[in-house]
């Protein structure tokens, strides 16, 4: 036996045991839902560090995402796909015609989703994306946040320093 066929044989003795998907119908028809998804996801962005903001149709999206981060010197805006009401996260697709880092080098990210698009929970959340795999897809909930073990508490280590939220009617 060659030492390619050695490998193989190797790599196809340690493939992992494959599981059935569980059965989640129990927890998901269990999760928390909402009166108010939309107040519920304000609130929890709020919580999270982040700022939310409603527009008003026809409202330009870069003069909204100066008020709120008036003393920006940068901001990157960036549309999200739909946001989740128990804890604030949007749901951000594979970007089309912008490096993905973007969502992680920006010092003030701007989130952009419709306001009727908000889940009450992961389990929706999920659900919405479907079975369909994707290239990628990340959720962020307010901004970067780390503290050591002393608790000193650093906003941007690992994203951006500041995320806000417009949602648009």
């Amino acid at each position: 036996m060659t030492s390619k066929e050695q490998i193989f044989e190797a790599l196809r003795a340690a493939r992992p045991e494959i599981f059935e998907k569980p059965d989640l119908s129990a927890l998901k028809r269990d999760s928390l839902r909402y009166e108010d998804p939309l107040a519920q996801f304000c609130e929890a962005v709020k919580g999270s560090g982040g700022k939310v903001r409603l527009l008003r149709a026809g409202e330009d999206v870069p003069s909204a995402a100066r008020e709120l981060f008036p003393d920006a010197e940068e901001i990157t805006i960036v549309p999200g796909r739909f946001g989740v009401a128990e804890n604030g996260c949007v749901y951000l697709p594979e970007p089309e015609g912008r490096p993905r880092v973007d969502y992680f080098i920006s010092d003030v990210l701007v989130l952009v989703i419709p306001a009727d698009a908000i889940v009450p929970n992961m389990h929706d959340a999920f659900d919405r994306l479907g079975e369909t795999p994707t290239r990628y897809g990340i959720f962020i909930s307010g901004p970067s946040k780390t503290a050591d073990i002393e608790q000193a508490l650093v906003y941007g280590a690992h994203g951006a320093r500041s995320v806000g939220v417009l949602l648009v009617r």
